[in-house]
């Protein structure tokens, strides 16, 4: 149930997070001209996937400190291979929490049939806030060019497409320790 609990309270973390994009949001983007593919209707939407630690954080003095881990990684996939991609990540080690909030742009190749998907960042920020640290919390940092493509794509082979009625429902990436992300249909966080 806490996990539940956890999990339901990070998705709702990030949709309060960022505030509403509409159409010309995403006609106004950066999103580059790197490689991109049509996107199957079936996954034209915002996905994402998270997961939380089980245990919780407890503070020397008996308070509640928040889960150990924290981690959401979502993609904004529009029809003609733009998109989007959030990222959140939050720890608490020693009795600090850290979080870091990312956004970026850009492009996306994907093959139900090869079951692969790629993700060419062209632009983006990001924001961190430290418990212990307060010196630069909150701040918006760009990306730098070491951190979108070229330097970086994010790609997933074998993935497992799942589908219900001849629709696809979620798609899984599973790696070799047998963790895997899990993307499910859910609402686009707002900005």
């Amino acid at each position: 149930m806490k996990r539940s609990f956890s999990v339901l309270a990070l998705v709702a973390c990030l949709s309060m997070t960022f505030t509403a994009c509409s159409k010309s949001d995403k006609e106004d983007g950066n999103y580059g001209d790197h490689p991109r593919t049509t996107v199957p209707d079936d996954l034209v939407g915002y996905w994402m996937a998270g997961s939380t630690s089980i245990g919780s954080f407890w503070g020397y003095d008996g308070s509640y400190q928040g889960n150990g881990f924290e981690l959401a990684n979502g993609y904004m996939l529009y029809k003609d291979g733009k998109a989007r991609q959030y990222f959140y990540y939050a720890s608490t080690s020693y009795g600090c929490k850290t979080q870091t909030l990312g956004y970026k742009e850009g492009t996306v190749e994907i093959d139900v049939n090869k079951k692969t998907f790629k993700f060419y960042a062209n632009s983006g920020n990001y924001r961190s806030f430290s418990s212990c640290n307060s010196s630069s919390n909150g701040q918006s940092k760009t990306y730098g060019s070491s951190e979108l493509y070229s330097a970086q794509k994010a790609e997933y082979k074998d993935i497992e497409f799942r589908q219900e009625n001849g629709k696809i429902k979620s798609w899984h990436v599973y790696y070799d320790d047998g963790s895997s992300l899990d993307f499910e249909k859910s609402q686009e966080p707002k900005k």
